[in-house]
This record gives structure tokens, C-alpha cells and sequence, in this order.
């Protein structure tokens, strides 16, 4: 059975149906918020009981920053100008779409996102470069087989009945 790595390079984050242009770095944070249930059967074994109580997903990114976007690659302006909207923004995570810069349109994970924070920095002798954290406002649902490259089943043999 093949094992295949995802390289990092092919996870790609698009906000409002956009791919981020020069996109240098990409990390999602998926976390669980529990609660806590004591009862006198558990405390009686001194184990806590824990449930559910909500998710909640952050995406942070960071690129270099264009002086000459368009309309399909967002800028650090397009970028601002969204956050200040004050509205949840669509975004999209996953796999980068064969050589270009897009994300497939099967496949990867996608919902509605405040964008938190947006920082640009400039330092002498270097490129600008921005850094952008994205919160989920809702639901995020798996599109298709999600970050999972869609395999054929072999033909023939090797099946049970």
C-alpha cells in the first residue's frame, strides 16, 4: 500500500473563491472545547468525565506582499479591505490544483471565516510580507475526500466474497 506525504507547498488557502498570491506558509488549527461532568458515580472513582461541548478552526498564513494583484490574486489591500467589512469572509484550504496556483475545486475543507488579524511587515533589504489569521464563523465541512487524493479501486482480483 503507497504512502504519500503531503508537501506543504500544495496546501493552498483561498479567500472568496481566491488562491493568496506568493503564499510563503499555511497552518490550520482544528480544536475541541470540552467540559467537565462530575457526578457522585464518577467521583466516587476519582476519574473526570468529559464531553463536548464546541469546535473551532483558525487558519493563520503568510506570504509576500504584491504591489500589482488582480482580481484573482488577492493583495494585502484586498486582504484589509475585507477584514474591515466586519463580515465572515469564504474560505477554502486544500490541495493545490497539478502545476497551478490554485487549489483543486473537489476536495479540501471550506466555511465561512472572520478574518482576526492582518500584519504587514517591511524590513530594509527584504520583501514586504503579511500574516493573516482566519476564525471560523459556522460550520466547516469536508469537500469530497478532503486533503485524501480520490484513488480508483484496482479492477480484478483480491476481493473477498
Amino acid at each position: 500500500m503507497a504512502k504519500s506525504v503531503l508537501d506543504g507547498t500544495n496546501l493552498i488557502l483561498s479567500v472568496d473563491g481566491k488562491a493568496l498570491g506568493f503564499s510563503t506558509g499555511c497552518k490550520v488549527s482544528t480544536s475541541t472545547e470540552t467540559g467537565e461532568r462530575v457526578t457522585k458515580e464518577a467521583a466516587s472513582g476519582k476519574w473526570k468525565e468529559k464531553y463536548v461541548k464546541s469546535f473551532s478552526e483558525s487558519i493563520s498564513a503568510d506570504g509576500c506582499v504584491l504591489t500589482d494583484g488582480d482580481d484573482d490574486t488577492p493583495t494585502y489591500d484586498q486582504l484589509k479591505e475585507k477584514m474591515l467589512k466586519g463580515e465572515p469572509v469564504d474560505a477554502a484550504y486544500g490541495l493545490r490544483d497539478g502545476d497551478k496556483r490554485t487549489g483543486k475545486a473537489a476536495g479540501g475543507y471550506k466555511g465561512k471565516y472572520i478574518i482576526t488579524s492582518l500584519e504587514l511587515d517591511g524590513q530594509a533589504g527584504d520583501d514586504g510580507k503579511y500574516s493573516l489569521n482566519l476564525e471560523n464563523c459556522g460550520k466547516v465541512e469536508k469537500q469530497g475526500n478532503g486533503l485524501t487524493e480520490a484513488t480508483t479501486p484496482k479492477q480484478g482480483g483480491g476481493g473477498h466474497s
